[in-house]
């Protein structure tokens, strides 16, 4: 059995009123947890006190926290489980100190394990852009470094106590230090703990800020690395001027399976001035890339592409100046809108290539795109 110590730097009375305050505060903040989600406990001693399972952050109250005996946690975390019934209510009612009407946190034996003598798990909806991205480790080390561990996603209860134990060892080997006092779960939430209130409080709102700096660099690289590919459809088709949309609506209807992306026009404005079909982009397409992409539709299609997108990123149109491209990307949008309110009713029909082509080869269409291109300031 492994042996319990309490952090020596943390006192050992603690302001469990004032602990009570931030979880309150915290837990009525949809941005870090809903309903009963998340859980909270501090240490006194031997003794853990818990919040009961179920039982909201915003409403809880220091006489809801259940104690518990700290080494008979972490006896039953390093013994055989028994057989039968839940490891870790069977855990809980060894450990429970006194009779309490409803059980711990199903979280319990981490709360244990983790030696400081306060700590909150929540499920803050920033933190988990990291911890439910396929890159959540790489990330984590990017953004925090060493003052953060991650943990890989691990079914709750005993096998998440242990691997978070085990992660935690693995990091004080390699850093001949401390554990750090922020701890990513993979699809899951965070761990953060402390030896006091303020502590924990700072604490949860660095780890957001982090991460939210970290998306708004990502949003504004992105931004800039759109514009790029703007500049190179622009070359590649000698555009005058092009616009381009990448704003949520855009990247939202703007999936590789929309009708209007992968399948075809909805109805012969949307040709005349937009095109058939969009060429499709990579967010790191290169120049040449973007130039040989634009080479290969025009090979296919016999005129070049109008509309350019990048899936789920960004929309492009091109024009014979500003007006017009504004217009193509304006038609293209609205497009886009029609087919996800219409696979919301049913399912969106595009045009078939007969009627495409009849609408790309009339002679009245060919004049209306022509006055068009040219007509418009």
């Amino acid at each position: 059995m492994k042996r319990f110590i309490l952090n020596a730097e943390a006192p050992m009375t603690i302001p469990t009123a004032d602990f009570i305050a931030l979880c309150n505060r915290i837990g009525a903040d949809p941005e870090f947890t809903r309903a009963g989600g998340g859980n909270s406990s501090a240490k006194t001693g031997t003794t853990l006190r818990i919040k009961p399972s179920g039982v909201p952050l915003a409403t809880l109250r220091e006489e809801d926290l259940i104690p518990l005996d700290i080494p008979t946690l972490l006896n039953a975390l390093h013994s055989p489980a028994p057989e039968g019934g839940d490891p870790v209510r069977a855990a809980a009612e060894r450990a429970q100190l006194g009779h309490h009407d409803r059980r711990p946190s199903v979280e319990i034996l981490f709360h244990a394990l983790i030696p400081d003598p306060l700590v909150l798990h929540l499920h803050p909806l920033t933190a988990n852009a990291v911890t439910c991205n396929a890159r959540g480790a790489a990330l984590t080390e990017k953004i925090f470094g060493d003052q953060a561990i991650w943990v890989d996603y691990t079914d709750p209860g005993i096998p998440l106590a242990l691997e978070v134990e085990r992660q935690r060892e693995a990091f004080q080997a390699h850093h001949h230090k401390q554990p750090p006092r922020i701890t990513m779960l993979g699809n899951h939430g965070v761990i953060v703990s402390g030896a006091t209130v303020e502590e924990v409080d700072e604490r949860v709102h660095f780890l957001t800020a982090s991460i939210r700096a970290a998306i708004e660099r990502a949003a504004t690289n992105m931004e800039e690395r759109c514009r790029h590919i703007a500049s190179h459809f622009k070359g590649a088709t000698g555009a005058a001027a092009v616009a381009i949309a990448a704003d949520e609506a855009a990247r939202s209807d703007s999936e590789r399976d929309a009708g209007p992306v992968s399948r075809g026009p909805l109805i012969p404005d949307q040709i005349v001035y937009a095109g058939s079909l969009p060429l499709l982009l990579d967010r790191n397409d290169t120049e040449e890339v973007v130039g040989a992409k634009t080479a290969l539709y025009r090979a296919q299609h016999g005129r070049l592409p109008i509309v350019a997108v990048i899936p789920a990123t960004a929309v492009i149109a091109r024009g014979d100046s500003q007006g017009s491209a504004d217009n193509a990307l304006a038609v293209f949008l609205d497009a886009l809108r029609v087919a996800r309110e219409a696979d919301l009713l049913g399912k969106v029909r595009v045009m078939d290539e007969e009627e495409r082509c009849f609408i790309e080869h009339w002679e009245a269409e060919s004049y209306r795109r022509q006055v068009a291109s040219t007509g418009l300031p």
